[in-house]
């Protein structure tokens, strides 16, 4: 009975395939290359995201945008498809959040399982047997509900507007160029796929070719939508998730020949072993991967926008984690860039490069752990807004002593004076001098003046996210100007339960008429030319980092 059973469960499979064989549909393309980027809308994450609606999966996308419940109305009639049940069950068996992802870029245009497809992924979806039925049982439900057509034809303007959009939020992104230069060598292809129902993350993967070269995918999730559609723009968040996830194309390779090495330095997981696992790297040999990946993260992206962003932007948000070993990864990589006549690609540089954790010290440790606890403060639920300062006795304004021009200062004091006398009249007004002097743990502080000009900021201003050059402000965003405004809070730097109001800019003569703008204190930051805003946005924990919300 049990051989009559397999027997007609392997027919059915057979069955299956072959009808799908008979009957599989071309899917329309929708790509466009930008700067060597593919960007596409793939049937194949469509497809998963479609089948997984009709199971309730909750990491569908937050965005009210119609497509989600379009395509929830018009496939809800085959939720009794065997295929759902199928998929909810793969997660039962043991798939995470990424498995189901890199399992549908396994399958070819006929819901074949290709060649390479992990042996994890298998293992926890069920084994192959099972994976190839529930592949073969994709294809099934693209046909008995046309999902081609859906594809093809009922959102074809949908989607084309989608690409077109992301075509011009791109058009100045520069990633392969910085890639190849950095690694030496190139890859086949590099493909970015744009999630447009999922919200349960971002996801990459190398597909490795003949030749040694790989085709290189990233597969990407928004949270903004305008006018009903989904945004993609090269935010902060999608830079890092591209670079890092084609970065692995390059890098897993060239280190893996010599990853049994690595088990000589294993002992140098147990310091970090808690945030690694809360991060999913449960061994040594995937954290010495997810080091050096993100510091050579760090390292573009100082190339891409300059090194005091990516050290607010990159750096800090990755120490923050508690990868404690980036200090010496990062200088061994600053060497290889010193160096590339020496070491003419990555390959090459590598058994140099995995020496440095042969030289990790306690007190190395010790210190990056200290680092870690310096980045990770204030430890407060939320920073406070421009408004939030008591607006009595308590509170101290604290005006600049050191301004260049006297008269600009003297003008600045002026208009100082009439703001403080409009909203905080019993506040006391204080030179920064003085105000270094001064105990003021208990009271909620407000500055003003340049960072050169006010000696009190200066001190302080670099614990903030933002950071004020002579050329731009950096939030999540370089943003070029000379005459730029900012007002922006934080915490008072001796109690974390008072506030710190900073109403500062560039130049000294443009620290006036701040009360002009009805929005200034409604975020954490605003940024603006003549009190017109350029840039506003509030400050997040982002791994226990506080950092400039990048969405």
């Amino acid at each position: 009975m049990k051989y009559f059973t397999k027997a007609f469960n392997a027919m059915a499979l057979l069955c299956l395939i072959f009808s799908n064989r008979l009957q599989a549909q071309n899917f329309q393309s929708y790509r466009v290359n930008v700067n060597g980027i593919i960007y596409q809308i793939d049937p194949r994450i469509e497809l998963l995201n479609t089948v997984a609606i009709l199971f309730g999966h909750n990491g569908m996308t937050l965005s009210n945008i119609p497509y989600k419940q379009e395509t929830l109305q018009r496939f809800s009639a085959y939720r009794g498809h065997p295929v759902v049940d199928s998929l909810l069950a793969s997660y039962r068996f043991g798939w995470g959040v990424d498995d189901p992802v890199f399992f549908m870029l396994g399958l070819d245009e006929h819901f074949h399982i290709r060649n390479g497809l992990d042996t994890g992924l298998i293992r926890r979806g069920g084994g192959r047997i099972r994976l190839e039925k529930l592949a073969a049982l994709f294809g099934d439900f693209c046909r008995k509900t046309n999902f081609y057509a859906y594809f093809n034809n009922e959102q074809a303007t949908f989607y084309n507007q989608v690409i077109t959009e992301t075509k011009y939020n791109f058009r100045n992104f520069q990633a392969v160029p910085l890639l190849e230069h950095y690694f030496g060598e190139k890859q086949h292809a590099y493909i970015v796929d744009l999630n447009l129902m999922g919200g349960y993350g971002n996801f990459g993967k190398a597909y490795p070719l003949l030749g040694g070269r790989s085709d290189l995918y990233a597969v990407v999730a928004t949270s903004t939508a305008a006018g009903d559609v989904p945004v993609f723009s090269p935010t902060i968040e999608l830079f890092t998730l591209i670079i890092h996830e084609f970065s692995h194309g390059f890098v897993n390779p060239a280190i893996d020949p010599y990853a049994a090495s690595l088990d000589r330095s294993a002992a140098l997981y147990q310091p970090i072993k808690v945030a690694m696992q809360a991060s999913g790297y449960y061994s040594w040999r995937s954290t010495v991967y997810e080091t050096i990946v993100p510091a050579i993260v760090i390292r573009m992206a100082e190339q891409y926008y300059g090194q005091p962003f990516a050290e607010k932007n990159f750096y800090r948000l990755e120490m923050g984690k508690r990868f404690i070993y980036l200090d010496t990864v990062l200088t061994r990589l600053n060497w290889y860039e010193k160096h590339r006549a020496k070491y003419s690609d990555f390959k090459n540089f590598v058994p140099d490069l995995l020496t440095v954790f042969d030289h990790i010290t306690p007190e190395y440790i010790s210190s990056r752990q200290q680092k870690v606890a310096d980045l990770r403060k204030p430890d407060i639920r939320q920073i406070p807004k421009p408004y939030e300062f008591g607006h009595d006795s308590t509170t101290y304004f604290i005006v600049s002593s050191h301004e260049a021009n006297k008269q600009i200062q003297a003008n600045m004091l002026k208009w100082v004076k009439q703001y403080h006398d409009m909203i905080s009249p019993n506040s006391p007004i204080i030179t920064d001098e003085k105000a270094l002097r001064m105990d003021l743990a208990n009271n909620d502080i407000v500055l003003f003046g340049t960072p050169d000009g006010n000696s009190f900021l200066k001190k302080y201003i670099n614990k903030l996210p933002v950071t004020i050059l002579k050329d731009s402000v950096l939030t999540d965003k370089v943003i070029k100007g000379a005459h730029l405004q900012m007002v922006t809070s934080w915490v008072n730097p001796f109690n974390i339960h008072k506030s710190m109001v900073i109403y500062t800019a560039q130049k000294a003569e443009d620290i006036i008429n701040f009360n002009y703008s009805p929005v200034k204190d409604q975020y954490g930051y605003w940024i603006a030319q003549n009190t017109i805003t350029i840039d506003k946005g509030d400050y997040v924990n982002f791994w226990e980092v506080w950092i400039c919300d990048p969405r």
